[in-house]
């Protein structure tokens, strides 16, 4: 493969990873942390991609362009939308205001959707919580399939994506460098916005509640609120993320993109990557993607080049593998879980003198395991 292509195939794939990182560590809010199987997961992604295609085609004209938005299905729809979007090339500045804008209305609809379809099952098992919510993704993908009015149907809608110009010229880099970092800094983003609320007392109750619901309510937690609160709050990332997928990803949305494989497809990356721990869930996203990518090129070299049809699917069977694997060989995950950093632990560092292993940075704990197996050679 020509260098040309090794760089092109390694920055797909990074942007690929860091959109998968951010659906992942939406994910381990709710699973890893309040124990909730969300397999509705594609809904409130789903919120995020109809918040996009609603603000790129009905709301971002009048409030960016300052002219008249159009209604998708509607009677010339597209010529109508190709205007808007030949004026958003000539506006860059709106194709920000168009993802700010769905950020926010889909992490909001993705809230209130959790809401709503937690509320009345939060009270039951896991297994039946993930029933409903399972039936709720599968609602909302046929709302967006029959309403056209949404996100035109069965049709794709191509979106403004975010133009990364101005600073490829300054950085003098190409865009697609540009949005793989703009991608990996909304992931730390992310990341440190999780890692301070898993560590703070309200993810410790979370925990509480994952691990034993009897003794959470006995030491005086609400059980279904701090369900709701994790659903909330999980679904509101997802919106977001599902609105940087559609507009900085794929630049295009169509409900098929909301199916609830990709559900089972970020699940499979947080069990991989180990479950509760958010640095776990980001080395799942990318381990799965760099499959997901390698599986779609071999696969679809088999379909076209040796007419084995079942190649277009190898990806399914790479997810199917890895969650497999994992929970035989590794159920940890590739990163388990650590305790959390409570203030207690600071007591303990200031009586002992000695720090637990878990809150060395990463360095120290590869310094000290590099010295114990020279200890060992030496032995």
């Amino acid at each position: 493969m020509p260098v040309g292509g090794v760089v092109s195939f390694i920055l797909a794939y990074l942007s690929v990873a860091a959109v998968y990182s951010l659906l992942s560590i939406s994910m381990n809010i709710e699973y890893g942390w309040a124990g909730i199987p969300n397999f509705g997961k594609a809904a409130f992604i789903a919120a995020g991609g109809a918040a996009a295609a609603i603000v790129a085609a009905q709301l971002g004209p009048p409030l960016l362009l300052g002219v008249k938005g159009v209604v998708p299905g509607g009677l010339g729809f597209f010529a109508k939308y190709n205007a808007l979007l030949n004026a958003y090339a000539a506006h860059p500045a709106a194709t920000w205001g168009v993802l700010v804008l769905s950020c926010i209305i889909g992490g909001v609809i993705a809230m209130i959707l959790g809401v709503l379809f937690t509320f009345p099952a939060v009270r039951l098992r896991e297994d039946y919580l993930a029933i409903a919510l399972l039936m709720a993704a599968q609602l909302v993908w046929i709302v967006l399939r029959v309403d056209k009015q949404i996100m035109g149907g069965t049709f794709s809608m191509v979106l403004p994506s975010p133009d990364f110009t101005p600073v490829a010229r300054l950085l003098h880099v190409p865009d697609t460098v540009v949005k793989v970092l703009f991608l990996w800094g909304l992931v730390a983003v992310f990341l440190y916005y999780s890692e301070k609320l898993m560590n703070s007392p309200f993810g410790r109750k979370l925990r509480a509640v994952r691990d034993d619901e009897i003794a959470a309510e006995a030491l005086g937690k609400n059980v279904p609120v701090s369900r709701l609160q994790a659903m909330m709050i999980g679904s509101f990332l997802a919106g977001v993320a599902g609105a940087i997928y559609v507009l900085v990803h794929l630049a295009s949305v169509n409900p098929d993109y909301f199916l609830p494989d990709i559900t089972f497809m970020i699940l499979a990356m947080v069990l991989v990557g180990g479950v509760g721990n958010n640095w776990g869930a980001i080395a799942g996203a990318m381990l799965l993607a760099l499959m997901d990518r390698v599986g779609y090129i071999i696969g679809s070299r088999l379909a076209t080049e040796y007419g084995m049809l079942w190649g277009g699917y190898l990806y399914y069977i790479v997810y199917g593998l890895a969650i497999i694997i994992a929970i035989a060989f590794r159920p940890q995950g590739l990163v388990p879980e650590k305790p959390v950093k409570t203030p207690a632990w600071r007591v303990y560092i200031e009586e002992t003198g000695e720090t637990p292993r878990f809150l060395k940075p990463i360095w120290a704990r590869l310094r000290s395991l590099r010295a114990r197996r020279k200890g060992k050679k030496e032995g």
